[in-house]
């Protein structure tokens, strides 16, 4: 009697297994396993502590709560916002950064009632302070990389290099493409691609009781255009060969909104994290252009 192949076997030889696992292997040496320049995550650092002096440090002054957890919050926020700016311990200052973000959102501002603090956009501020922590954001434009370089002087060692692995810039990448399918899944309903949500924006924030004629097709056409983005933008910005065609319509839109909706630091901190769609290395290549300087990936040193 013939040997019945074995499950394994039997899987081992769908003709799609070996597509699936190459597919799978192929995605987590892009997610976890990719080594690059530090550059690009460095300058996320950097902008990520300008969005939140931006966004919060006007309403942390000293004088504006002068309770004890008022004062304990605004001295929190402003030294692990100064520590994440000048890059040191920048991996911790993002987490302390990032952590004070998500109390805001969640603990002052749902809780406490403070509803400007319960926006989508400090939301996202928190949570990229955080992801950038998993980055090698300190190796490059930080106080981190200066104390680095003179520590291998004094050794008489090369520079360290500004490589590290980039798996946090992938996460960003995943947190944005959920951001946009998410944000055109909920607009995809008659209310919204009727146009009546616009309208009633435009109505609000412009025109008040006066109806411009042509409102309703303007209106319509416009929503559809922007659920077609917001969907273009979720699956098509993470892959090289459609992200050409999106980013400038990408930050098109995010400009857009920005001039005509009180949307604070939510485009300025899209366009920011539009930097980790990007080759770490091609960032770098780019920098150093400008620079006229060498690139980092030229660098020697260990990369962990």
């Amino acid at each position: 009697m013939p040997k019945m192949p074995a499950p394994t076997d039997a899987v081992g030889d769908w003709p799609g297994w070996r597509l699936m696992h190459a597919f799978a292997a192929r995605f987590v040496a892009w997610a976890v396993e990719t080594e690059g320049s530090s550059r690009s995550s460095a300058l996320i650092r950097i902008g990520l502590a300008m969005l939140f002096w931006s966004r919060w440090a006007g309403e942390l002054l000293l004088y504006r709560d002068q309770s004890p957890v008022g004062l304990l919050l605004a001295a929190s926020f402003f030294v692990a916002t100064v520590l994440l700016f000048v890059g040191y311990h920048s991996r911790i200052a993002a987490v302390w950064t990032g952590s004070i973000g998500l109390a805001m959102y969640s603990y002052f501002g749902h809780q406490l009632g403070r509803e400007p603090w319960t926006h989508h956009h400090t939301y996202l501020l928190a949570v990229a302070a955080l992801l950038i922590a998993l980055t090698p954001c300190g190796r490059s434009y930080s106080l981190d990389r200066y104390l680095a370089v003179t520590r291998a002087e004094r050794a008489g060692l090369p520079p360290p290099a500004e490589r590290g692995n980039l798996w946090g810039l992938r996460l960003i990448v995943v947190q944005l493409s959920v951001l946009y399918f998410f944000a055109a899944f909920d607009k995809t309903n008659h209310a919204f691609l009727s146009g009546a949500r616009i309208e009633a924006i435009f109505l609000w924030y412009y025109a008040g009781s006066d109806y411009p004629a042509g409102l309703a097709w303007l209106a319509a056409i416009v929503s559809f255009a922007v659920v077609a983005l917001e969907y273009c933008l979720a699956f098509g910005l993470p892959f090289r060969a459609a992200r050409r065609y999106l980013v400038l319509p990408g930050l098109a839109f995010h400009a857009i909104i920005y001039v005509t909706l009180p949307v604070y630091t939510f485009s300025a901190t899209m366009a920011l994290l539009y930097l980790a769609y990007f080759d770490a290395d091609a960032v770098d290549k780019v920098i150093a252009r400008l620079q006229g300087t060498g690139s980092a990936g030229t660098a020697k040193g260990e990369i962990s």
